[in-house]
């Protein structure tokens, strides 16, 4: 009899990228800098999806901010005639209580319009810096990465082929432009190395931070309209009271 275990699969990560392996350059090392790219890039990609639906919906929340307070004004300007010349209290009540709700919802768009001048500041414009200054000064390592190394592996190939009857001093020449080239190569390659882990590592803090913080502002919004509809209760009761009165 087959027993499953109870225990989950875990999904590998990356993995990682050691900076002794800079000095090596194996193709085991080769691929997982690849892999490290196609991740990179497919970060890149997510956040430019993420930015980009949030824009659509703050803008989202505009249009319906400005159909809510369409609605209070013509709340607001309804005219509301009672029968008689004289108005009972509870009747000036009720006749004033479109006015209420177009205060009540025009209070509540108030602390959205602050929610949505706060959104930029909170999660778009953080999102757009991580994207340019995060992922993007790793792209500009990767081309400076991949330049040195054209330019090392060029230089390796002129000292391979240097003739055996090349003088000395040619080929100390040589040994000299190789050993600059390798120093330069190992440089742009423990530098790439160590933005793309920046990268991983802000994403585990910075990243999730931005986020974090977009969520309070979002959810201090609904706070804000939960505690304006609890002052507003007392007097929707009393409302209620006189309707059934009537």
């Amino acid at each position: 009899m087959l027993f499953r275990s109870s225990r989950s699969v875990e999904k590998m990560g990356l993995e990682p990228l050691e900076f002794a392996d800079c000095l090596m350059d194996s193709p085991f090392f080769r691929e997982r800098v690849h892999a490290h790219e196609k991740e990179l890039e497919r970060t890149s990609k997510a956040i430019k999806g993420l930015i980009t639906e949030c824009k659509d919906l703050l803008q989202a929340t505009r249009n319906l901010s400005k159909a809510q307070r369409n609605f209070a004004n013509t709340l607001n300007e309804f005219k509301f005639e009672c029968i008689g010349s004289k108005q009972t209290d509870d009747e000036i009540v009720i006749a004033n209580s479109l006015k209420k709700f177009s205060m009540l919802i025009g209070t509540i768009e108030d602390e959205r319009d602050r929610m949505l001048e706060r959104a930029c500041v909170q999660i778009i414009h953080p999102l757009e810096n991580f994207r340019k200054e995060q992922i993007g000064a790793a792209k500009e390592g990767k081309k400076k990465f991949d330049k040195q190394t054209n330019k090392f592996c060029q230089s390796l190939e002129r000292y391979l082929n240097l003739k055996s009857k090349s003088n000395d001093s040619s080929l100390q020449e040589a040994d000299a432009t190789l050993d600059v080239e390798r120093h330069q190569f190992y440089q742009a390659s423990m530098r790439y190395v160590l933005q793309m882990q920046e990268v991983q590592e802000r994403k585990k803090f910075e990243f999730v931070e931005i986020l974090l913080g977009f969520m309070y502002g979002w959810l201090t919004f609904y706070h804000q309209g939960h505690e304006v509809s609890e002052d507003f209760k007392p007097y929707m009761t009393d409302l209620q009271i006189k309707l059934q009165k009537c």
